[in-house]
Order: structure tokens, then sequence, then C-alpha cells
């Protein structure tokens, strides 16, 4: 995602909350000018950053991060992953279960 981007789902997050760039500048502790430079793409904030803010306006990361395609293809790899798991660790239970005594 580019830094516009960016810039924009912050606006688009902090304006969900009604705040003006002061309120959400105050929220993650930097200056209402950094929060000015992110909204117009002049700057990105760094992911631990990004994270408060993330949180301040109830967003997951994720919203910030990735568009709405790369997340849905994201969240298709991790619920292929945890099938997978699963299906090992249903394995291993059988394997537990037969050996128990009968």
């Amino acid at each position: 995602m580019a830094k516009g981007e960016v810039g924009e789902r912050i606006r688009e997050a902090r304006a969900d909350k009604g705040w003006k760039q002061k309120h959400l500048a105050a929220e993650v502790d930097v200056e209402p000018i950094t929060v000015s430079r992110w909204e117009r793409g002049a700057t990105t904030p760094d992911l631990d950053v990004l994270r408060l803010v993330a949180q301040a306006t109830d967003k997951p990361l994720s919203y910030f991060v990735s568009t709405g395609a790369e997340a849905r293809s994201d969240l298709g790899s991790r619920v292929d992953r945890l099938e997978q798991s699963f299906a090992r660790l249903e394995q291993k239970l059988d394997v537990l279960l037969d050996r128990l005594p009968q």
C-alpha cells in the first residue's frame, strides 16, 4: 500500500471518530503537524506508531496496511494454515487415543 493510501486511511479513521488532527496527535503522542504529514502522504508512521493509531481509532492494523484484496488473500491463507494445523492435531489425537488401554 502506498504512502498516500495509508494517509487516506488515517484520515478516514480519524474522521470516523469525529476527531481533528490535534486529537489524534494527542492520542498517539505526536505533534499535529505529524498527523497532517501522514494524511497528505508526505511521511508515513512507523509500524509501532501505526499500531497506536489503530488502537486509538478502534481499527485493526490491517485497515491501514493492506488493501481489501490483500486482506482477503491473507485471510484465506491463514484459514488454510489453520485447517492444516487442525488436521495434524487430529492425527496426533487419533494416535494417542489408539494407545489408550481398552
